[in-house]
């Protein structure tokens, strides 16, 4: 672009935000320059990952290989499950023995991390990998979840401790303990 076409496409600009916002910006663009843009010549497509039987789902993080996670309530129920959607397959993790679990995070080896109801109601972090969805415990408490994971299996998240307070400690998991980091 040379600096008098760079000159007129900034007084485009800036006509297009006073007359009307972008729209306008770009319809003007067109008419001057005869093109769009390139950012606007792309395109993209949204994917319908479906349900696990329910009326929703929620997606909630996509690792590099396309895999996502996230929640969905079973057939006949409003109540979520934490899914795996690889391949096209929408897959239900299951729960830690209660009704109901979330998938917050996938990392790039394909393990996922959550919360999930266990028998006795309360809720608990859980790490599914190799098929398996494991409880990691809490710092004492009653309540933890998982938020993240990272390519070497060390998991962040936050727990409820036995006397701490009702909104709980960051947590992290790794080596198979669940550490308060402060």
């Amino acid at each position: 672009m040379t600096e008098i076409e760079e000159k007129q496409m900034k007084k485009l600009f800036h006509a297009g935000f006073r007359l009307g916002g972008f729209t306008f910006f770009m319809s003007l663009f067109s008419a001057v320059f005869g093109v769009a843009p390139a950012t606007l010549a792309q395109t993209y497509s949204i994917t319908d990952l479906g349900t696990l039987g329910g009326g929703s789902s929620f997606a909630g993080a996509i690792n590099n290989s396309g895999q996502i996670v996230g929640s969905s309530p079973t057939a006949g129920s409003t109540v979520p499950h934490a899914f795996l959607y690889s391949g096209g397959v929408m897959t239900d993790l299951g729960t830690l023995g209660g009704s109901q679990s979330t998938a917050y995070d996938i990392n790039n080896n394909g393990q996922v991390v959550g919360a999930a109801f266990t028998a006795s109601g309360d809720q608990h972090a859980f790490l599914y990998s190799g098929g398996v969805m494991r409880d990691l415990g809490t710092l004492g408490g009653s309540v933890s979840q998982a938020g993240g994971i990272n390519d070497s299996g060390q998991i962040a998240g936050s727990s409820y401790t036995a006397t701490g307070p009702a909104l709980g400690y960051a947590f992290l998991y790794s080596g198979g303990v669940m550490t308060h980091p402060g």
